[in-house]
């Protein structure tokens, strides 16, 4: 009888010090990605489409998932989470011709950050969060894109549910 009742608490104690597999649930927040809306330079209050390709400025071969020659009055862009600037190139009306020449206008921009790491859950472990946003449009003989305005001074990027900079073009 002494075993079965040594047994019987081994048993509660070992089911009740158990914990169920942690899982990170899909809708939980994770690193946010930059949201940036383009505007009509003359009615600024007005986004405004435009045709864009955005790809890796080092590697012209790695374009952004969804913004191959695609017409948008927004990007969702991703950031570094190693480093803490990230830099596109983000071309208007680009196409290519049957010999292979490239044309359309190409803009560089550079967008520069403060990194931090914050714990979500075990499960999840951390996510990054991006602080003092910067975008600076490197000038060329022909940019398209004029400005690029915080939506707040010293923007943060803490989540993908509002837009975090307009670019007037």
């Amino acid at each position: 009888m002494k075993k079965i009742i040594t047994l019987l608490l081994l048993f509660i104690a070992i089911s009740f010090s158990c914990e169920r597999d942690d899982l990170c649930d899909e809708d939980t927040p994770t690193t946010p990605s930059l949201i940036v809306e383009f505007r009509d330079v003359i009615l600024v209050e007005n986004p405004k489409n435009v045709s864009i390709r955005v790809e890796d400025v080092d590697d012209s071969t790695r374009v952004l998932t969804n913004y191959d020659d695609v017409t948008e009055d927004q990007m969702i862009l991703p950031l570094k989470t190693d480093v803490d600037e990230t830099k596109y190139r983000v071309y208007k009306n680009y196409n290519v011709a049957t010999d292979g020449t490239i044309t359309g206008n190409p803009d560089v921009i550079t967008i520069q950050y403060r990194r931090k790491e914050i714990y979500v859950s075990r499960a999840c472990g951390f996510k990054t969060i991006f602080e003092n946003v910067e975008i600076i449009i490197e000038p060329d003989t022909d940019n398209w894109m004029d400005f690029a305005a915080p939506i707040n001074d010293n923007q943060s990027v803490l989540n993908e549910n509002e837009i975090h900079f307009t670019i007037l073009h």
